[in-house]
């Protein structure tokens, strides 16, 4: 017995064990190319690779004089450059860098001629005089510049600019007395610093992401490329006032096996340059290559859904809106809704498990006498939605402090939970454990999102998600990456969670959005999420429960950094929600279905309509996604007929039906009513083609299954005869 009782330990924990080890925690990242770093000077090297864009590295200071020692500046470190008269020894310690060591001139005298005439910018001078040393400059153009080192200097290195664009051909030192020769040294170009990386072997080089903020003691940045270290050609540049974390892919990528960023100094005493990061990878970038397309699980009508609350922004119950209103308004749009639940309207401390029958009954909730989410779920219910709620909890409003065991108090939130409104109600058809809980401690969420998903488990099979988590970036400032809220203890989850938005950070620090296909576009970050479900979660859906951009219309101006136009929010939203389809997405929400009724700032103008304060007029996004609910509603995903800067075309097909349709564009980011002729192959005899805009067809040409017609960046369908 007790033998046998062994085994069964010894077995368990190797079945603990193999589980850790099978978890692959960074499934999804995409590391940067691995390099070996050299720095022409300073320290904290390893800063530029830490994915840490607050450290960096900082170069020393070629001026005043740090230049002097270095080949890469100093013009008088290459032998070739020059010849002395009278004669020195050829290892002559007047020319050699360090400024410790000395050359006697005897007789006062010395005259260097240049190989060939050069254009210097400053001269450095170290002696020991006993009378006044006379610099005298010939220039290509016979004029003499004279500068002069008088015996106060001695021992100290004196820099003299030349502020001429002539070239010199021969400077003399000329004294009346016998004089020591520290040192000479010239720049004939603006000093710079250097970061050198080798990347051990041949890469293909397609995308840089850095961080390379400078004052004005930088003045250029470039980088360089080679295959020996000897022969460089330049790359890109570097913006050295950037102030974010910038992508920036390659036009042209490069295959070579080092990288060099050279920063140029202005001509003035201690100026350096910094490297925060640098990051290199193939022409995908950090999301990795774009996943396979594959046919969709859900039909559109299915897989596009809408963001809301309660009270749908007249902050009373639905069932008390007029007709037409609220949650009547927007059914035409979606037949699924994502909905906030904010715990701390459900209780006041995680102790106090709420009674939802009580609460049905109108005894309210431990933290709101007066609230009824059944009668506001039946509601929406009635309308004929589909719900999604995400239990929303942050610091601000729900510490971590509050959960004293939070496994066990979140079991029973969970159950209590579950129990009410997915087995017994059916009102909820879906929940998200924590909506973007990341001010909260990892450790705490983690062992909420165990407690809370098996007390749901145990009394409903409706699916549990975990929170919004992106698999691309651990030191991401938004602290939301995977793997600090998502670990083996979450196998049976059903499914993962992310918000994605297409905002890149400009060179000024301001995010702006971009259309979706721009690679930058976190869109692309579905890959990354993908590869982490494929090691941890096989088979398990991803869902992208918040979407959207913010622009004025609806009545409503748009006035920050990241708005776009009323046009545009209608073309990139109905193309974004086309490429989460075609990514694998099961589930993608707009966020959100109507502007807040305030001012102009983040998410504030991502309605489809305007808020309450304009009666929630409609924006052109509302009426393009009313007409895909009506035109593709019932059709599915195939597969990609075209994917490219051109042309982007998507089959889709509606299975009862038989029928197909094509969503073609052109990825525009301006000019998005351009049209440009373009063609591709198509599986039938087109019947129509029909703007998202305004039903109104197009025309074109088909030849051979070869269609040719105009496209812009605004959305046309395409359809076949049956």
């Amino acid at each position: 017995m007790a033998q046998r009782f062994l085994l069964f330990v010894i077995s368990l924990i190797f079945s603990v064990s193999l589980s850790a080890q099978q978890w692959q925690p960074n499934a999804g990242l995409i590391r940067p190319y691995p390099a070996k770093i050299e720095v022409s000077s300073g320290q904290n090297k390893q800063f530029i690779t830490d994915n840490n864009p607050h450290t960096f590295w900082q170069s020393g200071n070629p001026l005043p004089n740090r230049y002097i020692s270095r080949k890469d500046l100093n013009y008088f470190l290459h032998k070739r450059h020059f010849s002395v008269s009278p004669e020195l020894p050829s290892t002559t310690p007047a020319f050699d860098g360090n400024t410790n060591t000395h050359q006697d001139i005897q007789d006062g005298r010395l005259s260097i001629d240049m190989h060939p005439a050069s254009s210097l910018l400053l001269l450095s001078l170290k002696a020991d005089i006993k009378d006044t040393l006379f610099l005298l400059l010939e220039t290509i153009n016979h004029r003499t510049i004279r500068f002069k080192y008088s015996p106060a200097n001695n021992f100290q290195i004196v820099n003299f600019i030349l502020k001429t664009k002539e070239k010199v051909t021969n400077i003399r030192l000329e004294s009346r007395k016998p004089f020591q020769l520290y040192e000479m040294a010239a720049l004939h170009k603006h000093p710079t610093e250097y970061v050198l990386f080798d990347y051990g072997q041949t890469r293909s080089i397609g995308w840089i992401s850095s961080r390379q903020l400078n004052t004005s003691s930088v003045t250029q940045i470039e980088v360089l490329a080679s295959n020996d270290k000897l022969r460089w050609k330049p790359v890109t540049s570097l913006n050295p006032k950037a102030i974010p974390f910038l992508y920036q892919p390659l036009a042209h990528p490069v295959k070579v096996r080092y990288l060099k960023v050279v920063f140029t100094l202005p001509l003035r005493n201690y100026q350096k340059a910094a490297l925060w990061e640098f990051a290199v990878y193939d022409k995908n970038g950090p999301w990795g290559a774009r996943p396979e397309a594959r046919p969709s699980h859900n039909s559109f009508a299915e897989a596009f859904g809408l963001n809301t609350f309660w009270g749908w922004g007249y902050s009373v119950y639905s069932d008390l809106l007029k007709p037409g209103t609220g949650p009547e308004k927007f059914k035409i749009v979606t037949k699924n809704i994502r909905s906030y639940e904010p715990l701390n309207w459900d209780m006041v401390r995680p102790q106090q498990t709420p009674d939802f029958d009580q609460m049905a009954a109108g005894k309210g909730t431990p933290a709101k006498s007066w609230l009824n989410w059944d009668r506001e779920y039946k509601n929406w219910k009635q309308t004929g939605f589909r719900i999604d709620i995400t239990l929303a909890f942050k610091q601000e409003n729900f510490p971590d402090t509050l959960w004293k065991n939070p496994y066990r108090e979140a079991y029973a939130f969970g159950k209590a939970y579950a129990a009410h409104f997915s087995r017994k109600e059916h009102l909820v058809s879906m929940i998200e454990i924590g909506n973007e809980p990341w001010d909260y401690h990892p450790a705490t969420y983690r062992q909420i999102l165990s407690g809370m998903n098996a007390g749901i488990k145990s009394v409903s099979k409706v699916p549990v998600l975990t929170c919004a988590v992106q698999a691309y970036d651990q030191g991401k400032d938004d602290n939301d990456y995977i793997a600090k809220y998502v670990d083996a203890s979450a196998k049976n989850v059903d499914g993962l969670n992310t918000h994605i938005y297409s905002y890149v950070f400009q060179e000024n620090g301001k995010r702006t959005a971009v259309n979706p296909e721009d690679p930058r576009s976190a869109v692309w970050s579905m890959a990354n999420l993908l590869r982490f479900r494929d090691k941890n979660l096989p088979g398990k859906p991803v869902y992208v429960t918040e979407f959207g951009f913010d622009s004025n219309g609806g009545g409503e101006n748009c006035t920050h950094s990241e708005c776009v136009t009323e046009k545009e929010q209608a073309v990139y939203g109905v193309r974004m929600a086309m490429i989460l389809w075609r990514l694998g997405a099961r589930q993608f929400y707009w966020y959100y279905f109507a502007n807040v009724a305030y001012s102009s700032f983040l998410h504030n103008r991502s309605g489809l309509t305007g808020s309450y304060n304009t009666g929630f007029r409609e924006k052109l996004s509302f009426k393009a996604f009313a007409l895909l609910q009506q035109q593709i509603g019932p059709y599915h995903f195939v597969k990609i007929i075209s994917e490219n800067n051109k042309v982007y075309a998507y089959l889709l097909k509606d299975y009862k039906t038989g029928s197909n349709i094509i969503i073609a564009w052109r990825p525009t980011a301006s000019h998005h009513f351009e049209q440009l002729q373009e063609q591709f192959a198509v599986p039938g005899k087109v019947s129509k083609i029909i703007s998202i805009f305004n039903s109104e067809k197009t025309n074109y040409h088909e030849t051979n299954r070869v269609l040719r017609l105009g496209l812009s960046g605004v959305p046309v369908l395409i359809y076949f005869r049956n």
